[in-house]
């Protein structure tokens, strides 16, 4: 795991309230009660002052797992 994966996996397991190590890629918005609209933007939030990076509208709307996460942030550090 590295350092970005670490801090994401800190900022979900802080909002969702779940263990980091119970967190997987495939974790989906809709079948996690905890992962509501409201959490979803706080994990945006708080990805974007983490990583210093800013996502579009489209792209909060498109995550729905956690490897939808990975994939941007990854995608925005590559840039």
């Amino acid at each position: 795991m590295n350092d970005m994966d670490d801090k994401l996996l800190d900022i979900l397991s802080k909002v969702l309230l779940v263990d980091k190590e119970d967190i997987t890629d495939d974790i989906r918005r809709k079948d996690h009660e905890a992962w509501d609209s409201m959490a979803h933007l706080i994990i945006i939030s708080e990805i974007e002052n983490a990583f210093g990076v800013f996502f579009e509208d489209e792209e909060v709307v498109d995550v729905w797992t956690v490897g939808d996460l990975k994939r941007v942030l990854a995608e925005k550090h590559s840039d």
